[in-house]
């Protein structure tokens, strides 16, 4: 009579697209759950021993000012004005030159 538990010649086909589709419902929740993660840390500070992951680097104020002093947006003296007001000491003068200042 053809009832019953045989499925005929494609009826392998249904168990494998039930499993495909479980896998991509599972890749896509998992997906959902690590951006949610990256993007929203927890509320609480990590526990004394687990990985922390680090935020990306800043640039020192230092390093700005120089980067804007090789540009050439500030001149010397906005240089070093901005330098002192970071806390930061002055540069020295540059040392003489040995045997005075040419032709003396």
């Amino acid at each position: 009579m053809g009832y019953g538990w045989h499925m005929g010649g494609g009826g392998w086909l249904w168990p494998l697209l039930v499993l495909v589709l479980v896998g991509v419902v599972v890749y896509f929740v998992s997906r959902e759950v690590t951006s949610r993660r990256l993007t929203h840390p927890p509320a609480t500070p990590p526990a004394p021993g687990s990985y922390v992951t680090p935020s990306p680097a800043r640039p020192e104020p230092l390093d700005i000012l120089r980067e804007r002093f090789a540009r050439g947006d500030i001149s010397l003296d906005e240089f070093e004005t901005a330098k002192r007001a970071l806390g930061y000491p002055s540069s020295p003068p540059p040392p003489a030159a040995p045997g005075g200042p040419p032709g003396a």
